[in-house]
C-alpha cells in the first residue's frame, strides 16, 4: 500500500513575506554620550530661539519702516489703495468682495454679506498676508505715482504757457 503525502497548502502572499522583527532592546549608549547629545541639542536650541528673537525684532522694525514710508508716499496724494482679491491668502479670496489698505497699516476687507473687518498688518500674526498682497501695494503705488507725476506733468506744462504769455502782456506795461 502506498502512502499519500498531502500536496502543499498553497500560500498567501502574506505568508511569502518575512515576517518582520522588532527588538525592543535599545542599542547600549553610555551616559556620558547622551548627555553630550543632550547638551549639543539643548545649545542649538537656544541658538536657534535666540537668532528667531532676533529675527522677530528685524522683522517688525521692516513691517514699522513700510508701513512708515508708504504713508509718507500716500499722505501727499491722499490716496488709499484697492487690494486685489486675487492677491490675499486664499482663505480670503472666496468670501471678500473688496480690500483696501490704508497708509496705516490697516487692511479693509469688506465681504460678501456686507461684513467688514479690519485687520493691522503690523500685528505679527498678520505679516503674512502682508506679505501674500505686497506685489500688488507696488504695482499700484507704481500706477499713482506715474498718474500723480503725469498730472504735474500736464499742470507745469500749461501753467510754463500761461506765465510766458502773462510775461509778454506784463513786458508791454513795462515798456510804457
Amino acid at each position: 500500500m502506498t502512502e499519500k503525502t498531502p500536496a502543499p497548502a498553497a500560500i498567501t502572499p502574506q505568508e511569502a513575506q518575512p515576517q518582520a522583527v522588532i527588538d525592543a532592546t535599545p542599542a547600549p549608549v553610555s551616559p556620558k554620550a547622551d548627555e553630550d547629545e543632550t547638551q549639543a541639542s539643548l545649545k542649538e536650541m537656544q541658538e536657534n530661539v535666540g537668532q528667531m528673537s532676533e529675527l522677530a525684532k528685524e522683522e517688525e522694525n521692516l513691517v514699522k519702516e513700510f508701513f512708515n514710508f508708504l504713508l509718507k508716499i500716500l499722505k501727499p496724494l491722499s490716496k488709499t489703495l484697492e487690494i486685489s482679491v486675487s492677491s490675499l491668502p486664499e482663505n480670503y479670496k472666496a468670501q471678500v468682495n473688496k480690500a483696501y489698505l490704508y497708509p496705516t497699516g490697516q487692511l479693509v476687507l469688506v465681504y460678501r454679506n456686507g461684513e467688514v473687518e479690519i485687520l493691522n498688518l503690523a500685528d505679527q500674526e498678520n505679516h503674512g498676508i502682508l506679505i501674500d498682497i505686497t506685489s500688488d501695494v507696488m504695482t499700484k503705488l507704481k500706477m499713482i505715482i506715474n498718474s500723480c507725476r503725469s498730472k504735474t506733468e500736464k499742470r507745469v506744462k500749461f501753467l510754463m504757457s500761461v506765465t510766458k504769455e502773462l510775461q509778454k502782456v506784463a513786458k508791454v506795461f513795462t515798456d510804457e
